[in-house]
């Protein structure tokens, strides 16, 4: 039986090509990841509207999910956290009402990521135009986060995002101000940072905490395995150890 020591249900938007490689990186054993894909904007371009849009996908992607007998589900979107009003408490309603399971979501875990390292100024990496700027801004500062730097490589390209080489990633993480930050919080869940994460702790100096590994880390509450690989971050290793 595939799954055998947990199954983990995924929702994301039809463009995210970059979830699934890098969840197949972290691979433990008996561990299995089912995605359900939403529709955000079918004309390749990123926009709040289109986040709107992505929701009214979400009681079809839940309710299918929940058949599939998955023991947690996860929101693999950060955006629309940011976007829409409340959507944390929806998301979380929603799962109930279809199945008893524990839910997560893409902005939730990187709060509790950040949490965990008790890091309250924050730098924020992302791939942004202006408003989703303003409202990742916003949005951390409302839960209790001081955001002293926001540097943004301002691809808006639904498929664009996904093929960032993670080298400019990179680049872009060391060489951004970050002020007295305590960490650095990577954002998107189709932003490729898996290859990267540990050269950037390494050569930035703090935790580096990106959206699917943050994500990864939620579901471990529900895995309990033990991965014993620094490859991608110390994230995993306050976790795991």
């Amino acid at each position: 039986m595939y799954g055998w020591r947990a199954r983990i249900g995924v929702l994301i938007p039809t463009n995210n090509t970059v979830i699934e490689p890098e969840f197949g990186m972290w691979s433990a054993e008996g561990v299995t990841f089912h995605f359900t894909r939403m529709i955000s904007s079918r004309s390749g371009h990123g926009s709040i509207e289109g986040l709107r849009h992505l929701v009214t996908n979400v009681d079809r992607a839940v309710e299918e999910l929940s058949i599939t007998g998955v023991q947690m589900m996860l929101y693999g979107c950060l955006s629309t956290s940011l976007a829409i009003p409340g959507w944390e408490k929806s998301f979380l309603e929603k799962v109930k009402k279809w199945s008893s399971i524990p839910a997560q979501t893409a902005f939730g875990a990187t709060c509790a990521g950040l949490k965990a390292f008790s890091a309250e100024k924050i730098a924020i990496l992302c791939p942004y135009g202006e408003e989703l700027q303003r409202l990742a801004r916003e949005a951390f500062s409302k839960h209790g986060f001081n955001v002293k730097a926001l540097t943004s490589l301002n691809v808006t390209g639904l498929r664009s995002v996904c093929n960032v080489a993670p080298e400019k990633v990179y680049t872009a993480a060391v060489e951004m101000e970050k002020g007295d930050a305590e960490a650095l919080c990577i954002l998107a869940t189709d932003l490729p940072t898996f290859p990267v994460l540990k050269k950037i702790e390494e050569d930035s100096g703090l935790p580096v905490i990106s959206s699917n590994q943050a994500l990864l880390w939620a579901a471990e509450s529900v895995t309990k395995t033990v991965k014993k690989n620094t490859e991608y971050g110390s994230l995993f290793v306050k976790r795991y150890f």
